[in-house]
């Protein structure tokens, strides 16, 4: 059975052919036990169905010395999940724990949950190439600074510094 909640509208920076921005709006849809489309960090917290979101932020214990020193004013990220994905239950809640400890601006997050196909339904979701999830997209200045896809190439910490680093 279909809910359809209140309309959400985000606006996302999106680096689609460039490096422009392009708004996304839309409904959050919940297919029993699974959202998808445009959603927030209290949906998922909140949610009596994913006791996995606070399992993982609670015990994940990240190294933010590096991060301390930066500046993130500028950045944005976009998250792209699954509630039904292992891989985002597991580095979901511990980019939110980093971006928590960090005071990073949650208006800066915006997250895109995506069904079991890891198709969006919204008219640009092609230009953003997910092919995994989660899939974390940084941005500053409407531009990519890089992304994560499905497991930091190190940990979550050190690859956000490194997109960071290189464009301050």
């Amino acid at each position: 059975m279909k809910k359809f909640a209140p309309k959400l509208l985000f606006f996302l920076l999106i680096a689609g052919c460039g490096s422009t921005i392009k708004p996304i709006s839309g409904d959050y849809i919940f297919e029993d036990p699974y959202y998808y489309g445009v959603i927030n960090k209290n949906l998922i917290m909140e949610h009596e169905g994913y006791p996995w979101f606070s399992k993982q932020y609670d015990k994940y214990e990240p190294d933010i010395n590096q991060l301390k020193q930066m500046k993130y004013d500028e950045i944005k990220v976009v998250i792209f999940m699954g509630t039904w994905c292992h891989d985002s239950k597991r580095e979901v809640p511990r980019m939110f724990k980093i971006l928590n400890k960090i005071n990073f601006d949650d208006n800066n997050i915006n997250i895109i949950a995506l069904k079991k196909n890891k198709k969006g339904y919204f008219n640009n979701y092609d230009s953003f190439k997910i092919t995994n999830t989660p899939t974390f997209i940084f941005y500053k200045e409407n531009k990519e600074l890089g992304r994560i896809i499905e497991r930091p190439k190190t940990t979550l910490e050190n690859d956000l510094y490194q997109f960071i680093n290189k464009h301050q």
